[in-house]
């Protein structure tokens, strides 16, 4: 099924790097830095899938209950460090270098089953012409579980290079399993002729629309969602808890994705900050900055597509960096309909997007269960009229204080047809009326005390959801050897509530100042062990901030 060629595809002129890829560290692969002989790479050619047979497929899945389809795996079995072409560069250290082809891909995604780098190994990945560079992976990367997966890389082709410097320690395993072929949704990504696969009513996040949103737009992010052979696109985002120690749990429809195993889910690729810069169209999203993690765990869910509230929640396997800008949406467990508010999603898969409701949600059913959704009519704005598409699927519902009502199942609205009804399982239900199972409910997660909270701001890494600017917290010195200092601005006369959890979530420091008199704090948390944790603050009792301390 693999037919195999040498072909020299390791070095071209350097045109573009991306300042960040998944989390990475960065840097140039070797091929674009040296010139090698034209006979020493090494191309794997894999046939693509039977592309009308995947159509016809689609045409009968459509919108409702069904996820947006765009790319079909091929089943491979590719040993990057043995097939590759192995190289020595002048600095002593080696370069393995790989092509994978398959014809009239708009774009690849590989999948790993074993992923594992030693320290000082690095992994690029780039495309045919340089203008999408991905990298480097390193030891950082390496995967709880052998399963991992890298972004959606442009065109039929896509070389990976593994550079191993002189006297690295250790033996890299980079086995690829699958090559996810691209044959919709990318038609316009990457290029110069206009832009994204969403219909024309859709409205960008940065138009008028998105003014009031700028904080949970953060929160909002487009899924590579990986289930068997197939991937599709879905919308998602991250969730705040009780605790607000910032846990990367993540809300999605549990429609995305239903057959996944969890292999499955250490491949979903999570995209952030996915966005046009105002509210027109880019011409290319080539020089968009790649802002994306790998992997997540099943956490719970409402029991099968489209079953019940149609939630899945979600832990990230890693903690998103700050330099992504995330927030944590805010929620509201209380089933009373909301008169008005917003969806921000990713139709078709492309840049993020807003739609707006000014009518009252209606109490409404998707299956046999009655009152597990909210009926949503969307509304015309003064840029165009918002709805919602494919891909769309599992993004938040707000209301009007930009509290997560819900998340989308599917419905009837199109651009043609704007005042067809959506339905978005709503959180009330979720919260604890698919049973009181942990893991066919939210409760037990976002509030883990059960406090019985019912509203709940939302929060980013720094600083929390408030009404006002006047406090500020400053923890330094960040990461610490043991000594941090906290540093109060517009405290005094305030009482605080401070708390430090570690990465588990599980309270290690909790103390009550009643009466703020100076600006600064002094803890000694040498005795902690090494790692991650969150410093929470409550404000007379309301407002609320968290800051990630490395100790």
């Amino acid at each position: 099924m693999r037919n195999r060629l040498l072909i020299v595809l390791c070095f071209a002129m350097l045109l573009r790097l991306p300042a960040i890829a998944q989390i990475s560290e960065g840097g140039m692969p070797p091929g674009l830095r040296y010139s090698f002989d034209e006979k020493m790479g090494t191309t794997i050619k894999v046939d693509p899938p039977d592309i009308e047979k995947i159509k016809n497929e689609d045409e009968i899945f459509k919108k409702n209950g069904e996820a947006l389809r765009f790319a079909q795996s091929i089943p491979v079995n590719v040993d990057l460090i043995k097939e590759g072409a192995w190289i020595r560069l002048p600095d002593g250290g080696r370069v393995c270098c790989l092509t994978i082809e398959s014809e009239d891909a708009q774009a690849l995604i590989i999948y790993y089953n074993h992923f594992t780098i030693p320290a000082g190994g690095k992994l690029f990945l780039y495309n045919k012409d340089r203008l999408q560079v991905i990298g480097a992976f390193t030891s950082r990367n390496n995967p709880k579980r052998c399963s991992f997966a890298t972004e959606m890389i442009q065109g039929e082709q896509v070389t990976l290079e593994y550079f191993e410097p002189e006297h690295v320690s250790g033996v890299p395993a980079i086995v690829i399993s699958e090559v996810g072929y691209v044959y919709r949704t990318a038609e316009n990504f990457f290029k110069h002729r206009g832009f994204g696969g969403s219909d024309t009513c859709e409205v960008n996040i940065n138009c008028p629309e998105g003014d009031d949103w700028q904080d949970e737009k953060n929160g909002v992010v487009r899924i590579i969602v990986k289930a068997g052979p197939s991937s599709y696109w879905c919308t998602g985002s991250l969730v705040n808890n009780v605790r607000w120690d910032l846990t990367p749990y993540f809300l999605t429809a549990d429609h995305c994705g239903n057959t996944a195993t969890p292999e499955n889910y250490d491949q979903w690729v999570f995209y952030f900050r996915y966005e046009a810069e105002d509210c027109e169209d880019p011409l290319s999203d080539t020089l968009f900055d790649s802002y994306t993690l790998t992997g997540a765990t099943k956490i719970a869910s409402s029991g099968g597509a489209g079953y019940a509230s149609d939630f899945k929640l979600l832990r990230l396997n890693e903690s998103v960096p700050d330099e992504y800008q995330p927030y944590f949406n805010g929620w509201n467990t209380v089933d009373e309909p909301s008169s008005g508010g917003v969806t921000i999603h990713h139709p078709n898969g492309d840049i993020k997007k807003i739609s707006t409701y000014t009518d009252t949600l209606q109490s409404d059913n998707w299956g046999v269960i009655p009152n597990t959704h909210w009926r949503v009519v969307w509304s015309q704005t003064q840029t165009n009229w918002g709805v919602t598409e494919g891909g769309s699927s599992g993004s938040p519902l707000f209301d009007e204080k930009g509290r997560i009502v819900g998340q989308l199942t599917g419905g009837q609205a199109t651009c043609i047809f704007p005042s067809g009804p959506d339905y978005y399982g709503k959180f009330s239900y979720s919260w604890e009326g698919n049973t009181y199972s942990d893991s066919t409910s939210l409760q037990p997660w976002l509030d883990p005390d059960s406090t019985g909270v019912t509203e709940l701001g939302g929060t980013r890494v720094g600083i929390a959801d408030q009404d006002n600017d006047q406090h500020h917290l400053v923890v330094y010195p960040n990461p610490t050897d043991g000594i941090i200092h906290v540093a109060f601005t517009g405290f005094s006369g305030k009482s605080v509530n401070l708390k430090i959890f570690n990465i588990l979530g599980v309270s290690v420091y909790e103390k009550t100042f009643t009466d703020i008199n100076g600006n600064q704090l002094s803890l000694n948390i040498s005795h902690f062990e090494k790692g991650v944790y969150f410093l929470s603050i409550i404000i007379d009792n309301k407002e609320r901030q968290s800051v990630r301390i490395i100790r």
